[in-house]
Formats: C-alpha cells, sequence, structure tokens
C-alpha cells in the first residue's frame, strides 16, 4: 500500500507534500511560503509575519454563519535526527515516507509526523468544501521544537476565536487540557588548552534509543552526554580532545562522542571498559540497541587542560538529569541533558528543565546552576515559558461526548509533560478555551518515529464532527 491510498486522503496527501520540503527547525522559510501559497490559491486571507508564523482564515460553511470562530494551531516545524548510518540531508532532501502495516515511518530519519500530522489536518479542514463548520482560524507556529519563538513572537491581536484546537499530541484518546512549562540551563566552559601528555582513545556512545524529553523522560533511557561522565570522572590525568553529544534541547541524547589524552593508557582502558559493561548491563532492558565503544584514537592539535577536562567531566557526571517528580501517573518535574558541544571558544551543555508547576521547575534549574558554578562554568537560564493551567470547559464535554459516540469509549483528560503552545497563547488569549488532541505517534524526535494509520482516520473524523458541534 502507498501513501496516496490511506484513509483520509486529504489528510495524507498535504502530509506528503509537507513531507518534500526542508522544515527543520531554524529552517522554515520554505514551509512557511508553502503555507502562505495554500491560502492565497484559495483566497483565504492569509498573513506571515517576521518569525514566519502564518495565519489565515475561512469562512463558514452555509448555515454555519452564527457559530463561534474556532482557531486550529499547529506547528510547522520538525525535528531532524537520523541514524548514524544514514546520508540524508535534511535541508534538501525529501522525507521518504514508508507503509508499514498500520503505521507511516520514515526511511532512517524522523518522520515529522510531530506536528506534520497535525498541519496536515489543518491544511484538510480547510482545502475540504463539504464539512459544516463555522468561521475557522489557522494559527500554524515555527521553532515549536526548540524555543516556541513562533508562538512567543505571534501578534493575537487580530485573532477572533473562541475556541482553540491544539493538535499537537501524541496518543489517541487523550484529551489534553494543560502542558508543562520549561525553561533552558545554558551551561558554557571557556576553553583553555596545553600540549597532549599521554596516548589518545576515543570513546563512541551509538544506537540508544533517544526519544521526546517531555514525553519519554520518565522510561528510565540511558542519556549518553550524562553517560560520558560517568565512563570518565576520576580517571586520572584526562584532557579532553573533542567532544559533542545529542542534537536537540528537547530529545534525550542517543549520541555521543569524545577523543581525549590519557597519561596511563592502559589502566584508563581497563576502569573505562569496566564501566562499559556495567553500563550496558543496566539498560540492556530500556535501550538493548545501545553500543558504546572504547578505541585508540590520534589528534594533532592542542587539547583541553587537565583541570578543565575535570571540571567539564565532572559537571556532566554530577548534573540532574531525567525525572524528578511523578503523581497519579503525570509527570510533575524533569529536566534533560540535551546537547553538548563545542565551537572554537567554549564547551556548552543545555539542559532542558519542565514542570507543571514555575517554583519546581525553576528550582531544578538553580540546583543545577549551583553544581555547574561550583567546577567554574557560566550558566544562564534561558527562553522561560509558562505552563498551560488545567481548565474545566464546555468544550470538554463536547469533545468527550463525541469520541464516545464514535469509540465507544470516554477520553482520557490528563495534563501533558511536553510543552504546548497553548500555554503561550493563554497568556494573550486568557478568554479562549482550548484543549488538544492528535493521533498516535511513537518515537517521536528520534529516527524510530512513527504514526497510526488507523488512529489518524480516527481522530480527523472526531475533529470534523467536533468543529460541526461547537
Amino acid at each position: 500500500m502507498e501513501i496516496k491510498d490511506l484513509k483520509p486522503e486529504l489528510v495524507w496527501k498535504f502530509f506528503s507534500e509537507l513531507s518534500e520540503i526542508p522544515r527543520c527547525s531554524g529552517d522554515e522559510k520554505a514551509v512557511s511560503d508553502y503555507l502562505v501559497n495554500f491560502a492565497k490559491e484559495r483566497n483565504f486571507e492569509v498573513r506571515q509575519d517576521e518569525a514566519l508564523n502564518v495565519v489565515f482564515r475561512k469562512d463558514a460553511s452555509e448555515g454555519y454563519e452564527d457559530k463561534p470562530t474556532i482557531a486550529l494551531q499547529g506547528h510547522m516545524d520538525m525535528v531532524c535526527v537520523k541514524e548514524d548510518n544514514s546520508d540524508h540531508d535534511f535541508s534538501k532532501d525529501p522525507i521518504k515516507l514508508i507503509v508499514d502495516g498500520d503505521w507511516v515511518r520514515a526511511d532512517g530519519t524522523t518522520l515529522g509526523a510531530d506536528d506534520g500530522m497535525g498541519v496536515a489536518f489543518i491544511l484538510a479542514i480547510f482545502d475540504d468544501k463539504d464539512i459544516a463548520h463555522g468561521p475557522l482560524e489557522a494559527i500554524i507556529t515555527t521553532g515549536e521544537e526548540t524555543s516556541m519563538v513562533g508562538a512567543n513572537a505571534l501578534d493575537a491581536s487580530d485573532i477572533k476565536a473562541q475556541y482553540l484546537i491544539n493538535i499537537d499530541t501524541e496518543e489517541d484518546g487523550i484529551l489534553t487540557i494543560g502542558c508543562a512549562g520549561g525553561c533552558d540551563l545554558e551551561i558554557s566552559f571557556k576553553k583553555e588548552k596545553e600540549a597532549a601528555k599521554g596516548d589518545f582513545l576515543k570513546l563512541d556512545l551509538r544506537g540508544f534509543e533517544g526519544g521526546h524529553s517531555g514525553m519519554e523522560i520518565d522510561r528510565a533511557r540511558l542519556n549518553t552526554i550524562k553517560t560520558i561522565g560517568r565512563l570518565l570522572t576520576d580517571i586520572d590525568d584526562i584532557q579532553i580532545a573533542s567532544i559533542n553529544g545529542g542534537v536537540k534541547r528537547n530529545a534525550i541524547a542517543s549520541t555521543a562522542e569524545v577523543v581525549f589524552a590519557v597519561a596511563n593508557k592502559e589502566d584508563a582502558k581497563k576502569e573505562i571498559e569496566s564501566r562499559i559493561a556495567d553500563i550496558l548491563n543496566e539498560s540492556k532492558d530500556t535501550d538493548p540497541k545501545g553500543q558504546i565503544t572504547l578505541s585508540d584514537a590520534s589528534f594533532d592539535e592542542d587539547v583541553l587542560t587537565t583541570e578543565l577536562s575535570a571540571n567539564i567531566i565532572n559537571t556532566l557526571y554530577a548534573l540532574p538529569d531525567g525525572l524528578v517528580k511523578k503523581h497519579e501517573g503525570e509527570i510533575i518535574t524533569s529536566s534533560n541533558l540535551g546537547i553538548l558541544e563545542e565551537d572554537e571558544n567554549e564547551v556548552k551543555i543545555i539542559s532542558m528543565v519542565r514542570s507543571q508547576i514555575d517554583s519546581a521547575k525553576f528550582n531544578r534549574a538553580a540546583i543545577a546552576k549551583k553544581i555547574a558554578e561550583q567546577f567554574g562554568a557560566h550558566c544562564e537560564v534561558n527562553n522561560p515559558y509558562t505552563g498551560w493551567q488545567r481548565e474545566e470547559t464546555k468544550l470538554i464535554d463536547i469533545a468527550n461526548d463525541i469520541w464516545k459516540e464514535q469509540t465507544g469509549s470516554e477520553m482520557t483528560v490528563e495534563t501533558t509533560h511536553g510543552g504546548l503552545e497553548c500555554g503561550l497563547f493563554k497568556g494573550v488569549m486568557p478568554n479562549v478555551e482550548m484543549l488538544s488532541f492528535g493521533p498516535t505517534i511513537e518515537g517521536a524526535h528520534s529516527p524510530s518515529e512513527r504514526v497510526s494509520i488507523e488512529s489518524t482516520e480516527k481522530n480527523y473524523k472526531f475533529l470534523v464532527e467536533l468543529l460541526k458541534r461547537i
């Protein structure tokens, strides 16, 4: 079976078109222009702002002119991660879609169903002339996967909606009515170099599960950045030559590598290999495909000083990472070491902190900041955003009634630990009732990402009826 054969046809048509367009976070110009052209071709009122957000409108269908205005909302950017052996270039190569039973996945890359599927739902609704609905607005933002830059920049002064439906959650039958807030702790070390004093080794961590740091942080998956700290702490006389890990602040780091010089290579190899065995044994249930290799290496330039190297390693070892609090099945507070990178002047670590409670979020960041500063790091807390506080509304009852009629079961109403733009929109649209839903997506933010075909059809049918009844 091919994509064109799947139902609903319009949803998969537009998802296929989106998959042809580069749309990594920060590279959204082409997809933003595509959305503008979509609206113009159908004579919809449309605007594109400096942040490349796109807002467009569709008149009510006949007989529904007196209905309240509904905004459909999603984000156009995606997390771009590929398997180690993939030569995919996200800046120009289309995402290759593969039908695999009830699932659509990509070929060795993230799929972009988060939130390409939400955008495809919106485009299908706006393109379909046969469904019943009141006045509609589409709000499609940029940079949701990085810092929610689009939602932060959105001018909502002309938004008329009384209801907002966010299509950006990832589990069938879940109605989301609240989300965690977040912030980034950015840690940096100024580089100080010296000549290498020993032999070089390389640690390479590959094949770990990774995943979405909001949705899967409670699954105890190994974080490769954190693991570098454990592998190298208290190894004598280490000098870091190069170091990097992770790809996105909101993705659990699944890869990392470090090249380093060590004074006593054989003793170091023996200790590190012992630690590797322990770690792989501990993680075999959560990360069965994970591999850690230690090999001889070479490096022709000066390296980081022994003191600085120790400070970086000890920071990675000591920094909090993972689940902090879970209550009644909901993740309350967590942090994720998402990025470890270097440039000519600095080594940088970015930890993303999430919590339903602002005070807990900032406390978690403060603890990590205090630890890193003890090892001489410069630390800043950036990109804070407030969560979306749970509200009981009429919209929830309407949605639940429809779902029960269509599926025979009630929706689970809950908050999510993932970040949703609804929290930011609530700040500028406090009287708008909001909810979020979406088809089942597994493995978001990782090359194993896939979306359920059956769930897609079910959720689109639900959305069509919801628009009719509001």
